[in-house]
């Protein structure tokens, strides 16, 4: 089998959650067969992951986002009235590479990586066999997200935020009706979709959540390369890009509401911030908060997990399943998640992870872990119990493979 996949991030190295997902993924199909990746890049990706990457694929094409350029697309997206989400990831020189590719080699499947990518498909129309299989991978259902934005936002951003939420979620419409089959993270996102779908998408279309794994191997307290590593009392961190939305106004959040009352009554505690390209923001936060580390980007985010006496994830508007709260607990942390950071992950509150809404209660319940020894320990150990048991990548990749068949089966 002949296999093109699209996807909106290079995909390597897999140190955030969509390349996380999207590279697994292109192993396994790699594994069943030729693949070829076209993706696009905001940084020079390194000679080892175009290595690791060339060594998977039997050809890759990547291209720079350009940073202004982009911004530019997607003003201009919104004034046609298509999302930005299109503009920002609508490349034309990707577009190009993608047709003359198609023109010289022919594909048993398409698979597209997310929403924003969806609009390649245009592209190859009229040059792509239309009895092609598509695969398209919603991972989240990012209308809803831009809808949780504007609910939190004002004046002109919110009015944005409406927009771009409604104009997506004719998107994802149309992917349905383009798609031999949808998939998305979690049970939760997949029932979100078919309640707007529903009628407005072909009857017969497959839609299932295949859920995010990982490495437990990797993600590993007792690892020979973290024997060093010892965990500081008091100590909290957050890991997570930086550059992300939901991920930096979480880590506000946080630090506004919760870590000055925490400090007050435990004097020692400190937060360490840990993940790729903080923006302005946060580095002002950084230098007025007390207590607060911006550490931004490591090699290894390992050792600030094992060192952390509880890994906290309060992101207030979040989709899908959250990667960070999975490896947190594959290393044995105990984890306070808000609602919707743990939304996803099919867990037993307060048995493998503690689930916190308000400053109030979050301010309890570390109080709580940092005065009970017995407690974090419970939760460690049910945690990364979770994560062996429901969160292996061998289980969710198997469930991919399942969905490729019954999706082949019903194009015969």
């Amino acid at each position: 089998m002949k296999t093109l996949f699209i996807t909106h991030r290079f995909p390597h190295p897999p140190n955030r959650g969509d390349s996380i997902r999207s590279f697994h993924f292109l192993e396994r199909f790699a594994e069943m067969g030729s693949v070829h990746l076209a993706t696009l890049y905001e940084q020079e990706p390194s000679e080892e992951s175009f290595r690791v990457l060339n060594g998977l694929c039997a050809g890759v094409l990547a291209f720079p986002w350009g940073k202004r350029r982009r911004w530019l697309r997607a003003g201009f997206s919104l004034l046609r009235g298509k999302t930005m989400t299109e503009g920002l990831f609508g490349d034309p020189r990707l577009k190009k590479a993608l047709r003359k590719l198609v023109s010289e080699e022919k594909f048993d499947r398409i698979v597209v990586f997310c929403s924003s990518m969806a609009q390649y498909l245009e592209t190859l129309r009229g040059t792509v066999n239309e009895n092609t299989p598509i695969l398209t991978d919603l991972v989240d259902v990012d209308s809803q997200k831009w809808f949780d934005y504007a609910a939190r936002a004002r004046g002109w951003k919110k009015l944005v935020f409406q927009l771009e939420g409604r104009r997506l979620r004719n998107l994802e419409i149309c992917i349905g009706r383009r798609s031999s089959a949808i998939m998305a993270v979690t049970p939760e996102e997949t029932a979100l979709y078919r309640s707007f779908a529903d009628g407005k998408v072909p009857e017969d279309l497959l839609i299932k959540d295949i859920p995010n794994g990982v490495d437990t191997q990797y993600f590993d307290e007792a690892d020979p390369e973290l024997a060093d590593v010892v965990e500081i009392p008091e100590r909290l961190v957050f890991v997570g890009a930086l550059d992300y939305r939901a991920n930096a106004d979480g880590v506000d959040w946080f630090v506004k509401n919760v870590l000055p009352e925490v400090r007050k009554r435990f004097p020692d505690c400190e937060f360490d911030v840990v993940g790729s390209r903080p923006g302005p923001g946060l580095k002002q936060l950084a230098e007025v908060t007390p207590g607060m580390n911006l550490v931004g980007t490591v090699p290894d985010v390992r050792p600030y997990l094992k060192r952390a006496s509880v890994v906290v994830v309060p992101l207030q508007v979040a989709r899908g399943i959250q990667n960070k709260v999975l490896e947190a607990c594959a290393m044995s942390r105990p984890v306070i998640a808000s609602p919707g950071a743990a939304e996803g992950i099919q867990c037993r509150t307060s048995e493998d992870l503690l689930v916190c809404g308000t400053p109030e209660n979050w301010i309890g319940k570390l109080s709580e872990l940092f005065e009970n020894a017995e407690l974090r320990a419970r939760l460690s150990e049910n945690g990364r119990r979770m994560v062996e048991m429901s969160y292996c990548w061998a289980v969710q990749l198997g469930k991919l493979e399942s969905l490729l068949h019954e999706m082949t089966d019903r194009m015969k």
